[in-house]
């Protein structure tokens, strides 16, 4: 059996909310049976490090960090694969709003595991 593997990084300098995300993917990928690796980062130079030594398939990026904007990450990430696909979590809509070129989807904080896991799916196109 051919087992689809994909590779998601999530960045947030809140690790609860890193953990929280992580656990809703990976019951996504027990309920899709795949495999999907979560990498985290918690600031935009951990993020950058990160984009530069491995592909991803998707990120879902905080747009508030303490060294930066998610923005950043999101227009290196663009520049390094154009078939990333890159969500901002933010509480602020107008935030995605104002840099929506750089992303494919809108996560708003506070999550809710429901609707995360619905946003996850259409992003990955799972």
């Amino acid at each position: 059996m051919n087992t689809m593997k994909k590779r998601v990084l999530i960045v947030d300098d809140i690790d609860f909310i890193v953990e929280f995300e992580a656990k809703v993917i990976q019951s996504i990928a027990k309920e899709l049976n795949i495999e999907i690796q979560v990498d985290s980062a918690n600031t935009v130079t951990d993020a950058l490090a990160k984009i530069e030594n491995f592909r991803y398939d998707a990120m879902i990026v905080d747009m508030n960090l303490p060294d930066g904007s998610g923005v950043d990450i999101a227009k290196r990430a663009l520049s390094e694969d154009e078939q990333i696909r890159i969500a901002a979590l933010t509480i602020y809509p107008s935030k995605y709003h104002e840099h929506r070129a750089y992303f494919d989807a809108f996560f708003k904080k506070p999550i809710l595991p429901s609707s995360y896991k619905e946003n996850f799916r259409h992003l990955l196109h799972i």
